[in-house]
């Protein structure tokens, strides 16, 4: 799935040339000001919270110097909201100084004026389509999985059908192969309206220039640690399999009294079993991106067995859930599940370990690399590698971009299409 590294950096030439072509002819709206080439509308976004949206934003307005954010902030009461707001904007500003007064707060649809809107989830996109279209704004979003995305179920088909008829509706991008086949087979839009990037948008760059030193069990630290990365969304947390890693827990601290586990997140100590696990479980709440490089240098295993179609009917999480990835690219061994066959490149037990969402078995498998630690480590530098050539933000952006691209202006499709043949000494057509 990854992008040689040759059409890698043609691609980021196009997309540079077209650019620089385009904008001193950008249009002018209202008194002359010019026209910003993309914004994004985001309710979440600038919280840091949100690694995934910090590192997708920040590549946008990196890529596009006159980009902007707007933030409905949570769509709270005016009061809280800008409370709120003002608290995200001066800690994001802080930490990017390069962005100060480039993400401000949503006013409305009426006066803006861009060549694309872009948002992501199909709950923000079905949000705003009316004033979208009352204003008229040419718009593409990215389809993750969550946000009111359900397999099968009639509220979700009847946004997804409400978006993708919008009359300014150009593209949507979707990062799961369950995704682009049930648009595609569904006929919720063209075929060519539809953009399969496999993955997601991770600070990998950020975690690469911060990670420390890997502390290994039994040499340099006198504790197994296993760890588990989520939000909680319902009681047990039992989509994101908390359920399972407790239990599997429990099994674990029965035979191996030197293993430790952690927890970060929304859960916390009430959410624990009684009995079996006292003090051997650590809760840290919820952390920005900062906090991951030194944390996933002492972890050895992150342990994520969701289970889709239980937070609610056809709700599901993509592969791996980007708390893996990041766990991945600092190196920790990821034992993850896969019920709905997700996964398009990795090896099982070469470079990712798919674990069943049944404690016995993950207690079985998790023993067999505890009892020989070289193979876990061995593995667990095959990971960083293989989502590194995956997952790594340069490589995950750049189809972004030209997707975006070929929105604004067709010729940027064409110039991205000339651009693969050329690398592949294919002839070029007009």
């Amino acid at each position: 799935m990854s992008i040689p590294s040759g059409i890698s950096r043609r691609i980021g030439e196009v997309c540079r040339t077209f650019l620089a072509r385009t904008r001193p002819a950008t249009a002018a709206g209202k008194g002359g000001k010019a026209v910003p080439s993309l914004v994004i509308v985001d309710d979440i976004f600038p919280n840091l919270v949100s690694a995934f949206r910090v590192a997708e934003y920040n590549y946008y307005l990196e890529q596009f110097p006159d980009a902007q954010v707007r933030s409905a902030a949570a769509l709270v009461p005016f009061s809280a909201n800008w409370r709120r707001f003002r608290g995200w904007i001066e800690e994001y500003e802080r930490q990017y100084p390069g962005f100060r007064g480039r993400v401000t707060l949503l006013g409305g649809f009426g006066k803006i004026r861009c060549r694309l809107m872009y948002l992501i989830f199909i709950n923000n996109a079905y949000r705003f389509i009316e004033e979208i279209d009352q204003a008229g704004i040419p718009f593409a979003f990215t389809l993750y999985p969550g946000g009111g995305f359900h397999l099968g179920q009639e509220e979700s088909d009847r946004k997804l059908r409400r978006v993708f008829s919008s009359p300014n509706f150009r593209k949507v991008i979707v990062t799961q192969k369950v995704t682009r086949d049930y648009l595609l087979q569904g006929e919720f839009c063209l075929p060519e309206q539809v953009e399969f990037i496999y993955g997601g948008v991770l600070p990998s760059e950020l975690l690469q220039a911060r990670q420390l030193p890997r502390r290994r069990y039994p040499t340099e630290k006198g504790s197994f640690d296993i760890c588990f990365v989520a939000h909680k969304y319902m009681e047990g947390g039992i989509d994101k399999g908390f359920d399972v890693f407790t239990e599997t827990a429990r099994r674990l601290v029965a035979v191996c009294p030197d293993i430790r586990f952690h927890v970060v997140g929304t859960f916390g100590p009430s959410d624990l079993p009684s009995g079996g696990l006292e003090g051997k479980v650590t809760f840290y709440g919820t952390r920005t991106t900062d906090f991951f490089p030194s944390f996933y240098a002492g972890m050895d295993i992150i342990l994520s067995p969701n289970v889709p179609f239980v937070l609610a009917p056809g709700a599901f999480d993509g592969f791996p859930t980007g708390c893996c990835i990041e766990a991945g690219l600092c190196g920790v061994a990821v034992f993850c599940s896969d019920p709905l066959d997700l996964n398009p490149c990795f090896v099982d037990r070469e470079d990712i370990v798919i674990v069943p969402s049944n404690p016995a078995r993950v207690t079985e498998i998790v023993l067999e690399y505890y009892r020989y630690p070289d193979r876990l480590y061995e593995l667990a530098a095959r990971c960083r590698d293989s989502f590194l050539r995956v997952f790594d933000i340069r490589r995950q952006m750049q189809p972004r971009l030209q997707a975006l691209l070929s929105c604004m202006d067709g010729q940027g499709e064409k110039e991205g299409a000339a651009a693969l043949a050329q690398e592949k000494g294919e002839e070029v057509t007009a």
